[in-house]
C-alpha cells in the first residue's frame, strides 16, 4: 500500500488529531445520550426490526469492521435490494444509492435528511475503528481498489470527508477516490477544521444523506 504521502510531520499530527476527535466524540455522546435514546425508541415504535443497522465496512489499512447506524429502513431490506438494482444512481456499480431507494422508511428519511442515522458512528470512534474527519468508510473490499485509490486506507474512516462536505450529492464514484486521496496528501490543522464546520453547517440546513 503506498505511504509516501504520510510524512513524519503529518503522522505527529495524525497521532494527535485521534485523540483529541475521541475526546470530542466521548464528549457529544455523553451529551446526546438523551437525544438518542429518543430516537431508538422511535425507530421501535415505527417499524419492526432493530434499532441499530450493522454492516461491514472496510477501514485503515482495509481492515473489515462494522460500522453503526440507526435503522432507516424497512427490515429485511438487504434482502430486497437485487430487485431494486436498476434504481442505483452511483456511478461505478461499487456502491448503491438511490433518491427513491423504498426500502427507506418515513422517520428513517427524517433521519438520513437531518443525518441523525450516522450518530451511532460515535460508538465506531470510542472504539478506536474511526475518526471525526477523514475517508468515508464503504462496502467495498480493499482488493477491489485501483492502486493509487488505496491511499485512502492510510487513515482512519471518518464521519465526514471532502466529498461529504462539497460533492454528496454527485454520484460520481471515483470523484469520490479522488477527494479522499487528496484529504491524504493535504492533511492538517486547518483543512480538518475547514472540513468540520462545513459538513456541520450542512446538516444544520437538513443537507444530509439523500
Amino acid at each position: 500500500m503506498p505511504s509516501e504521502f504520510l510524512t513524519p510531520k503529518s503522522s505527529r499530527y495524525i497521532k494527535i488529531k485521534y485523540l483529541v476527535e475521541y475526546l470530542i466524540a466521548l464528549t457529544i455522546f455523553v451529551s446526546l445520550s438523551p437525544i438518542l435514546i429518543t430516537i431508538a425508541v422511535l425507530i421501535k415504535l415505527d417499524s419492526k426490526g432493530d434499532v441499530l443497522f450493522r454492516h461491514k465496512r472496510y477501514g485503515l489499512t482495509g481492515e473489515p469492521f462494522y460500522v453503526y447506524k440507526f435503522r432507516t429502513m424497512i427490515d429485511g431490506a438487504h434482502d430486497l435490494q437485487s430487485k431494486i438494482s436498476h434504481m442505483n444512481e452511483m456511478d461505478g456499480g461499487k456502491l448503491f444509492k438511490s433518491d427513491k431507494d423504498p426500502r427507506i422508511t418515513s422517520l428513517g428519511r427524517f433521519l438520513r435528511k437531518t443525518s441523525l442515522d450516522e450518530l451511532p458512528q460515535l460508538i465506531n470512534i470510542l472504539k478506536g475503528e474511526m475518526t471525526i474527519i477523514g475517508p468515508r468508510p464503504i462496502s467495498t473490499p480493499i482488493t477491489d481498489y485501483e492502486l493509487e485509490e488505496l491511499q485512502r486506507f492510510q487513515l482512519k474512516p471518518g464521519l465526514g470527508c471532502i466529498w461529504q462536505a462539497y460533492f454528496r450529492h454527485h454520484t460520481d464514484f471515483s470523484m469520490w477516490m479522488k477527494t479522499d486521496i487528496m484529504y491524504v496528501k493535504n492533511i492538517g490543522f486547518k483543512l480538518d477544521v475547514k472540513l468540520f464546520f462545513t459538513i456541520l453547517k450542512g446538516v444544520l440546513l437538513k443537507k444530509g444523506a439523500r
